[in-house]
């Protein structure tokens, strides 16, 4: 069996467990509550006036690999990147004036992605009517300026960039939007292929994804098909006057054809973001595009191949100049609630729900921000296990909201970290379905989401009263699948592939000193694993037993033997 019907059968029996137990849904609990704590928490951030290209970026990484998300900002008046480091509480050190990273006009967006695979995250800045940026992370918050011999520096409206390894050769490409003919600048979208030495070359009229014409605010990589590689979808502006609208772009192992019409994804909208998300647990990613008075859109999966527009029955439209929103389980419940930055309007928060239409619940919970508001960026920045988020405005400090939800501390989740599969070694374009108490979930790994911005790595997922997850399918980019059975709730898990299965240290074999260590390691009985000891769970049912050990062995982790 190929690695994509091994995909799809794994799929459809996922599916078919969603679909037998359609009626179990969650239901909305206590309100959802947060408080800003950005300047007591030591992040101090003024932002600018930012209506030049609209926002200038939010990332929230791990930059030093000890396991804390730190922030990446910029749009301060004086145009200094905002770089903070957090200590695993979400208390933050100003680290701004010795990275290294500067930028010599107004920048215009950012984004993360581990472009040499040498196992830490570089920052792309780039500037509206600037010159770009690619800086180099020498992984103790500096980092080197190597635009010039990487050949990604570009002067034009850039706008959003994303990341995915398009033809699964290990190494991530970059995407770059570009509001093309914004003071008569011809420059269309570009697309930055890695070539795996520290160097780039653009290839997107080549590989037909330019977008021609089109005035560009956003792209964003996600697997719209499920085959297990990257496709990508651009946002228009000016769409809501019909003349352009979004485009959707099949990658066939490296090859992309225009499927827009096929997919039915077209959206005449003025697109400042794309959001993906699976809300109706069916299995497949729906979109949520922001847009102007006319209404933002949503955009259902049909769970086959087309999309549909529900933006009314669900009640999302919103009305307002939207700008970032983010899909995200701030409560543990499964459902994904979706946050909206709004310009000339209050930002909102849609409480998740399969009762439809959802409920703005941004005033009762402290997060309906008056200022213009252009970005955002989600995870758990003070170590609780539950989701925050930062947020850019205009002329105001940038916000940090704490999720202090009484649902999100009671309800059970789980999370997974990746390790890459290829020299793509932050497992980029990675997919992990799950299913517990009868419900899936599915959420990806990506690098440059929403609109300017980027969540961490780590895949959270919120389980409800759900004490298990039954079944988790690893989707590792490019086809690789990894099938792990009854991984307990509240514990942050990570994956390895197959390949790195026993090997410690990663040399290429199994010997006796690792043999050793799974020994020591074995679970009781009746016991399960502890984070950390996942790379000798070597069949996935998250206990270490002599089955593992011999697997361990007996080399049967392909292609190295053991060896004594």
């Amino acid at each position: 069996m190929s690695v994509n019907q091994t995909f799809k059968s794994t799929l459809s029996r996922t599916l078919c467990c969603v679909l037998a137990c359609a009626a179990s849904v969650s239901s909305a609990g206590n309100p959802l509550s947060f408080a800003d704590e950005a300047v007591a928490r030591g992040f101090d951030y003024d932002m600018g006036v930012n209506y030049s290209g609209w926002g200038s970026g939010i990332l929230l990484l791990d930059l030093n690999g000890n396991g804390h998300l730190d922030i990446v900002l910029g749009g301060a008046a004086d145009f200094h990147i905002g770089v903070f480091e957090n200590d695993g509480l979400g208390n933050f050190t100003d680290r701004s004036l010795t990275t290294g990273m500067t930028i010599g006009g107004r920048m215009n967006g950012l984004s993360s992605a581990d472009y040499d695979n040498d196992g830490d995250l570089d920052i792309y800045v780039n500037g509206w009517l600037a010159p770009s940026k690619l800086y180099r992370n020498n992984g103790d918050f500096t980092f080197t300026d190597v635009t010039e011999a990487a050949g990604v520096g570009l002067t034009c409206p850039m706008m959003s960039t994303s990341w995915a390894d398009v033809d699964n050769d290990g190494y991530l490409d970059l995407y770059i939007a570009v509001r093309t003919f914004t003071n008569l600048d011809e420059t269309e979208n570009q697309f930055f292929y890695n070539n795996g030495d520290g160097t780039f070359t653009e290839m997107a009229q080549s590989m037909g994804i330019s977008g021609g014409v089109t005035p560009t605010l956003v792209s964003s990589f996600f697997d719209y098909d499920r085959d297990g590689d990257s496709d990508l979808y651009i946002g228009a502006d000016k769409g809501h006057l019909g003349d352009f609208w979004n485009i959707l772009y099949r990658n066939d192992g490296g090859v992309f054809t225009e499927v827009t019409a096929e997919a039915n994804a077209w959206a005449y909208v003025d697109c400042m973001s794309i959001t993906v998300g699976d809300i109706n647990f069916d299995g497949f990613y729906d979109l949520y595009v922001t847009s102007v008075f006319d209404g933002n859109k949503l955009l259902m999966h049909d769970g086959v191949s087309q999309y549909s527009n529900q933006t009314v029955p669900a009640g999302v439209g919103s009305y307002h100049i939207g700008w970032a929103a983010a899909w995200a389980d701030f409560d543990n419940d499964t459902e994904l609630d979706l946050y909206l930055c709004n310009m000339q309007g209050d930002n909102r928060l849609y409480r998740g729900s399969q009762t439809w239409p959802l409920i703005d619940e941004g005033p009762s919970a402290g997060v309906d921000e008056s200022s213009d508001v252009f970005c955002v960026a989600v995870g758990d920045l003070d170590g609780d296990n539950d989701l925050d988020m930062v947020v850019g405005g205009t002329l105001t400090k940038a916000q940090l909201y704490i999720n202090n939800s009484v649902d999100a501390a009671t309800n059970n989740w789980i999370r997974f970290d990746v390790v890459g599969n290829n020299s793509n070694k932050f497992a980029i374009g990675t997919c992990i379905d799950i299913l517990s108490a009868g419900k899936a979930q599915i959420r990806e790994i990506r690098a440059g989401v929403n609109y300017k911005g980027q969540d961490g790595h780590t895949l959270h997922y919120g389980l409800g009263t759900a004490s298990l997850v039954e079944l988790v399918t690893v989707i590792f980019h490019g086809g690789e699948i990894r099938t792990l059975t009854n991984a307990p709730a509240n514990k942050n898990w990570t994956i390895y592939p197959e390949s790195r299965l026993g090997d410690v240290n990663d040399d290429g074999r199994i010997d006796w000193y690792e043999i050793s260590a799974a020994i020591v390691a074995r679970t009781p009985k009746g016991q399960t694993i502890k984070p950390g000891q996942e790379i000798f769970d070597m069949n996935g049912d998250f206990v270490i037993d002599y089955d593992d050990i011999a697997a361990m062995g007996l080399g049967l982790r392909s292609p190295s033997v053991f060896q004594r």
